[in-house]
């Protein structure tokens, strides 16, 4: 199962941003923190604020700070909002399908994809992105301790 490295930068932006929580942190610094440009922190940041993982504070002393705590926000759900196939599509959502005219074959197939992008999004709700701060519920990296 592949990502975007879209996806990939946004759960780094959230941790970065979990690291402050709930002080507001300024997209420089996030930018330095991931090394992101700032260009690509704010197009992430679009989708975030739209999608309500983040909050926007304009002005002098603004910057970003997570709309949740990071406790409650999961890996599975970041997911969910930055890649357009894992949002409620096909062929998670055809495991349901039980239509007649429908070649069986393909209704068979679809229903075994779409149970294992769910096993794949179930395993990573169960991962929040303050876990990844601390590094709990994760299996060993090899090479990383």
């Amino acid at each position: 199962m592949r990502l975007t490295e879209q996806t990939r930068y946004a759960l780094r932006v959230m941790a970065t941003c979990a690291m402050s929580h709930p002080d507001i942190v300024r997209v420089a610094d996030i930018a330095q923190a991931t090394g992101l440009t700032e260009f690509t922190v704010f197009k992430l940041l679009k989708i975030a604020t739209k999608t309500g993982l983040i909050v926007s504070t304009r002005g002098r002393r603004g910057g970003i700070h997570l709309r949740i705590d990071p406790r409650f926000i999961t890996v599975g759900y970041v997911i969910r909002k930055f890649e357009p196939r894992f949002q409620e599509c096909a062929p998670a959502a055809q495991m349901h399908c039980r239509d007649d005219d429908v070649d069986r074959l393909e209704v068979r197939t679809n229903q075994a994809i779409g149970q294992g992008y769910n096993a794949f999004l179930k395993e990573l709700d169960m991962i929040s992105i303050q876990s990844l701060l601390e590094g709990r519920g994760l299996a060993p990296a090899h090479g990383l301790n």
